[in-house]
This record gives structure tokens, sequence and C-alpha cells, in this order.
């Protein structure tokens, strides 16, 4: 004879302390038609989602509430006939009680998710400040010998040394709590490469509150895991992030007797009001590659 099973509502309690609620439920649970049963049977009742709910649909702040565990165990003089199920909840809600539906997941908990971002300060040879850049994805990976000397900007260096450019860069740490051993070949086939396509970490309700990683800005550096459990991983993302220059950095013409230089006025004689200068300026791209952040397998909201 199948087995049916049958819960009755025995008791539930709910504290709310700084900010948060928790709470826990009990139910007793036996076959309707008194047969024994086990864990098993109790496991794997296709109606023990419904039970998964603070309060069985029948509290008005059931919302506020999560499901993160159950605990099952004989009831006293029950025999194999009669357990007790316990459902424990912690909250979906921040400070005070209004609901929300991200961010609820604790540290250690699989799909926790942590996002770090620092702005830090780079130093960069500049011989020519806010020249025009390159205008295609082709040429951000690949710059052409195109003189920048030709383009938009003002020539700062004075003759072969450049001067040193105060840039910014964002240092992004993506944490991930997750089952399963991470796929470390990709992650290494990865590193060194820039987004091949718009990136957003931090996507939330309100865009305004993405970062929305330009294509060919965002260059991933490494990853580092951390067993935390059977099966259960915590790995860290690390990423640059130069919406500005896109990694790419100036570089004169060199030759035999190192930087190439041209009179600043070619045809006139040099001297003090006419300063040899490098000839040609280009663009070098040191991370020519590009991929698909998608298959790293992280989780950025």
């Amino acid at each position: 004879m199948s087995i049916v099973l049958e819960w009755t509502d025995q008791a539930r309690s709910a504290t709310f302390d700084s900010g948060r609620w928790s709470a826990t439920q009990n139910y007793l649970v036996r076959d309707t038609t008194n047969q024994a049963i086990g864990v098993s049977d109790i496991a794997s009742d296709p109606y023990l989602s419904v039970y998964q709910v603070f309060g069985n649909s029948n509290e008005a702040i059931s919302n506020l509430f999560r499901f993160t565990s159950y605990s099952i165990s004989p009831a006293d003089g029950g025999g194999n006939k009669i357990w007790n199920v316990n459902m424990t909840f912690n909250s979906t809600s921040g400070p005070g009680d209004a609901p929300v539906t991200t961010d609820v997941i604790t540290e250690l908990e699989v799909g926790f998710t942590c996002i770090e971002v620092s702005i830090a300060p780079v130093m960069i040879d500049q011989w020519i400040l806010n020249p025009d850049l390159p205008t295609t994805d082709a040429l951000k990976n690949n710059p052409s010998l195109l003189n920048l000397m030709d383009g938009g900007g003002t020539i700062v260096y004075a003759g072969k040394d450049p001067v040193t450019y105060v840039s910014s860069v964002m240092n992004i740490s993506v944490r991930n709590v997750k089952w399963g051993r991470p796929d470390y070949m990709t992650i290494a086939a990865t590193i060194g490469t820039r987004n091949n396509a718009i990136f957003t970490i931090g996507q939330s309700a309100n865009s305004n509150e993405n970062m929305d990683c330009v294509k060919g800005g965002l260059l991933f550096t490494g990853a580092s895991s951390t067993r935390t459990g059977p099966n259960q991983y915590e790995v860290n993302y690390q990423f640059v992030y130069d919406p500005i220059f896109y990694h790419l950095r100036q570089q004169p013409l060199t030759g035999p007797e190192g930087v190439t230089t041209i009179p600043k006025t070619p045809g006139d004689p040099p001297g003090a009001s006419n300063p040899w200068r490098a000839s040609v300026v280009y663009y070098k791209q040191p991370f020519q590659s590009v991929s698909d952040f998608a298959n790293l397998g992280l989780v950025t909201t």
C-alpha cells in the first residue's frame, strides 16, 4: 500500500532581534493508514515544500522568512510510525521589517556573493596628454602604429622622456560560495584577458547602482579557491577595471639608439627653441586577448 503522509502543525515560534527574524515550526508526521515510515518517506514527500513556508502560508508575515533547514526525529512513543519534523527559517529582511528578495544569504551559505571594490591610483608614462583613443574594438585590442603626434592632445614630455601621469583603476574582487569544484582550466585560460562584451558586476533592480564594465575595460587577473565543506567551495575572482584607457599604454618608436627623435620643427636647426622630440608615439595593448567572462561561472549579484 502506498504511503500518504499527514502533517499536523504542532507549534511555531519567531524571534525578532537586531533588525532580523528567525523562526522554527514543528510538525508531527504520520502515514494516514498508520504504516511504518522512515526518513526517506518524509524527505521525498511531494508536499514537503508546502511545509517549508513559515506558518504554512497562514501567517501574514510569512514573506519575511526564508526556509533554511529541517531536522527529522522519531516522536516520543511513536516508534517508527510518528515523526517530528522541525523546520527552521531566517530573515528576508534587513534592518526593520521591509522584505527584500536579495542579499539575504549568510557568508558561508552556498549562493553567497561578496563584491569588494577599491579605487586606486596607477602611475603611467605619458608623452601626450589626452590624445585621441582608438575608436574601434579591433584597434583597442591591437593598436596600429598610428602616430599620436598627428592627433589631438597636448605634448607634455621633454626630449625623449615621458612624464608620469596619475590615472585610476578599480580593483574588483568577487567572492562566491558555490557547490562543486571550480573549472580551474577555464579560469587559467582566461587570466590576462579582457571582457569581450559589457559585463555587469553588482546587478541591481536599480540600474543606477549597476557597475556595467565597458567592453575591453575589465581585465581578469586571477582567482583563488578554498574548500569550505563537502563539495562546497569559496572562490575569489580578481579583476582590474580601466574604463579610461582600456589598459592601453603609450609607447615611443625606438631604434638602435633608443627613442627615435626629430626636431620639434623639422627642417629648422635643433636648439633650445626647437628641441628634439620623439618622432612617433603610439598606443600599445599589453592584453590583446578577449574572453567571454560568463564562462568563468561566477555570480556577480
